[in-house]
């Protein structure tokens, strides 16, 4: 897992989110938290007033609260990231070339190849298989022709979806004149 992908705002919106989950009497109870917090209140007056999202606002009690439940944060950041591949996967498998565009779906993979590569240290094809998409029927027999090229698949407009190492959108028109077919 490449945890240098989480920003700031990923890592501070999962620890509001943990805090929501405490009560300010847990909070205090880290280590280090109680001393600083006594310097700063009445214990009486701030457990009446504070609420846990507030105390990481008093200085050096932040970077102790954020220590206290990083793994719980880098826990519920990579689950984040795996919803994120399975709803990109989900819509990948919708896409249909009979009326969305190639462009669309490159998109997509490219989203996916993303979070999969750059977060998830994962390799696209064992999310997509790129010779189960789907193929405007008008073009399938092209696209099965010249699978080796590599053709992944065509959408309506002619577009298709083409490559080995990166992958990219080529006319069909393009493809045809390449091989001698017109």
């Amino acid at each position: 897992m490449n945890y240098s992908k989480m920003t700031k705002d990923d890592f501070d919106r999962i620890l509001y989110i943990c805090l929501k989950e405490e009560t300010l009497q847990s909070i205090v109870k880290i280590p280090g938290v109680s001393e600083i917090v006594s310097k700063h209140f009445n214990n009486d007056t701030f457990l009446k007033e504070e609420i846990p999202q507030s105390i990481v606002k008093i200085p050096g009690i932040y970077e102790i609260v954020s220590e206290h439940f990083n793994n719980d944060i880098l826990e519920k950041w990579e689950y984040e990231q795996y919803i994120k591949v399975k709803e990109i996967v989900e819509r990948i498998s919708l896409w249909n070339p009979e009326f969305q565009r190639t462009l669309v779906l490159l998109k997509l993979i490219n989203e996916l190849t993303e979070v999969l590569c750059g977060t998830l240290d994962l390799k696209l094809d064992q999310y997509i298989n790129l010779r189960a998409l789907p193929v405007r029927e008008f073009f399938r027999e092209v696209v099965d022709k010249y699978s080796a090229y590599p053709i992944w698949t065509c959408d309506f407009e002619g577009s298709c979806l083409v490559g080995a190492e990166k992958l990219e959108i080529e006319p069909i028109d393009s493809i045809l004149h390449r091989f001698g077919d017109e």
